[in-house]
This record gives structure tokens, sequence and C-alpha cells, in this order.
């Protein structure tokens, strides 16, 4: 899982499907369509040619408090894979 963040606040979720030659394609949560990601001097840009920072896992939004513990999977507080940036 990948969040997005646009500078107005913007939260997006999406899937990584491609990530080479300084670019980064991301399936985003309601949209039909890839959406491609630049990277041009070490920033993120849209194509929108917006600035974008990009998180992985759940750190962009963290779970809420006080969920029932039969809902959070136990053991797992963190991803096991690397993160990829």
């Amino acid at each position: 899982m990948i969040w997005i963040r646009y500078a107005n606040g913007a939260l997006l979720q999406g899937i990584l499907l491609a990530l080479g030659d300084q670019k980064i394609r991301v399936a985003l949560k309601g949209s039909d369509d890839v959406t491609e990601y630049r990277l041009v001097s070490q920033h993120w840009i849209s194509e929108d040619c917006e600035v974008v920072t990009m998180e992985f896992g759940e750190e962009a939004v963290p779970f809420p408090e006080g969920l029932p513990e039969g809902l959070m999977p136990s053991g797992f507080e963190r991803p096991v894979a690397p993160r990829v940036m």
C-alpha cells in the first residue's frame, strides 16, 4: 500500500504497480486510470506538476486507538518487507 500526500493536504491511497527509470506508476483507489509520478531534482512530481510525498504501509495513517484486539493482527507491528524508497 502506498499513500500519496499532496501539498494541499489531500491524501490518496494506492497500490504500487511499477518503479524504475525515475518514475513510479500507481493504481489509485477509486480511479480507473493508472497515475504516473516522476522524480525531478529529488522530488516526486504528479502528472499535474504538483510536488507529492509518498509513504508506504500504515505509517501515513495511524490505526485508531481502542480497536478490539481481534481486529488487529498480533505480532505484526511493522511490515516485514523493506521499504522501496
